[in-house]
């Protein structure tokens, strides 16, 4: 949903939108680096917690419609508070369709449902290979999307990781230990393709708006698969569900794009997407700490693995000479690869 947010005028035009200050400063962008790693906790912390949802007894699709509706009724009022424009009907198709189906509630109830037997630290690993599948599919929906040699090894790289994450699996193909991590690899390819095919047809900068616009479409998406799956009205007993909501709604919800498009701002979009090499750490640990989840060595060999692919696609799109570069008001400026701005929206 960060996509268009390319040059100073749309990230100010995106900051005021957002409530935030406008105007940039060098001395400013340093305590950021703090605000990058609160990100990546929270966001990274996301996948156990919607675990811990599940094995409270939450139906998977129910715990996603609430989840995205609660987020939704909680923007809205965000949106009159920061006065912020409301966008043209004719620019909400976009991030709507794509948006709002693909990325949200098509990820989203595919996650939701591979973390019924997947733990969430997996979970979490799976998810940061989704740049590289938006890079492999930028390729051939994006026309000035274009890999050299360092993006093409990523590509390679960060895909064997994901391989190696699966291969435990792969012994048991229709097990139901395979279906979960099956089902988040679904999750991912299906938000590379809408997040490509947002970056392509969004003529707007994202807003509160727009993302409640999303939230709300995705809830009740999500709401009507769980119905159609009969799945229990209930969320389970116990405070477990209801603090998992509360947490998911307001700390990677409104905290986290608080936090990203703040970041994104005031340092640009290169130094907001260190976050996705903080994710899967930080899904990581919060599961093996907090919930007692297993780690392997193949999970930590394929988050190397992966962390490696995603530094070599960016490199590749920094590179001297590279395509990607570009000469403005005579400076250089390199900016973010398309396919690798939608990278780190929040879970």
């Amino acid at each position: 949903m960060n996509s268009s947010l390319t040059s100073s005028n749309h990230s100010e035009g995106t900051a005021k939108e957002f409530g935030l200050p406008t105007g940039q400063s060098n001395r400013s962008r340093e305590p950021d680096l703090l605000f990058v790693l609160l990100l990546g906790i929270v966001w990274g912390s996301t996948f156990p917690v919607i675990r811990a949802g599940i094995v409270a007894g939450a139906p998977p699709l129910l715990f996603a419609s609430v989840r995205y509706l609660l987020t939704a009724a909680v923007l809205v009022p965000l949106a009159f508070l920061f006065r912020t424009p409301r966008p043209a009907p004719g620019t909400l198709w976009s991030p709507a369709l794509f948006g709002g189906l693909f990325v949200v509630a098509g990820y989203g109830g595919l996650l939701y449902l591979g973390e019924v037997t997947t733990s969430g630290g997996l979970a979490a690993v799976l998810t940061a290979s989704a740049p590289l599948a938006s890079a492999l599919f930028g390729i051939f929906l994006l026309p000035t999307e274009k890999l050299g040699r360092w993006g093409t090894g990523g590509l390679l790289v960060g895909f064997c990781g994901v391989g190696v994450l699966v291969l435990p699996q792969l012994a048991h193909p229709f097990s139901a230990g395979f279906v979960g991590p099956a089902l988040v690899v679904a999750a991912v390819l299906v938000f590379a393709i809408g997040s490509v095919l947002l970056r392509r047809t969004s003529t707007g900068t994202p807003s509160l708006w727009t993302l409640a616009l999303q939230f709300a479409i995705a809830g009740l998406v999500v709401g009507a698969a769980s119905l159609a799956a009969r799945e229990p009205l209930g969320l389970g007993h116990g405070l477990t569900v209801p603090l998992a909501l509360v947490y998911l709604v307001f700390l990677p919800g409104v905290l986290g794009y608080t936090l990203y498009f703040r970041i994104h701002h005031r340092s640009g979009p290169t130094r907001a997407n260190l976050v996705g090499y903080i994710n899967p750490v930080t899904g990581v640990l919060v599961g093996l700490l907090v919930f007692g989840e297993a780690v392997t060595g193949f999970e930590l060999g394929g988050m190397a693995l992966i962390a490696l692919g995603l530094f070599l696609v960016q490199k590749d799109h920094a590179r001297p000479g590279s395509a990607q570069t570009r000469k403005e008001g005579g400076a250089s400026v390199t900016p973010t690869p398309p396919s690798l701005r939608v990278r780190n929206r929040g879970p």
